[in-house]
């Protein structure tokens, strides 16, 4: 998803209207359904179905994310 932040950014604006600033103080519940329904136009989820990747290890999931390892 990060790869394709901007896709994520253009398409939440332009089928919901989230600004920017809006984007940051979004909750993960409230993202997710706004990625969720998104309009056939948008293009986060044709980039993000052609960049298939299966994360299973906590040290690839803490590099993607940012996040440490637990």
């Amino acid at each position: 998803m990060i790869a394709n932040w901007s896709a994520v950014e253009g398409d939440l604006s332009r089928d919901h209207h989230v600004t920017a600033d809006q984007l940051a103080s979004m909750s993960t519940r409230r993202f997710l359904a706004l990625i969720s329904t998104l309009t056939e136009q948008a293009r986060f989820p044709r980039l993000w179905r052609a960049t298939p990747r299966q994360v299973d290890s906590p040290e690839e999931i803490a590099r993607i994310t940012g996040i440490p390892a637990q």
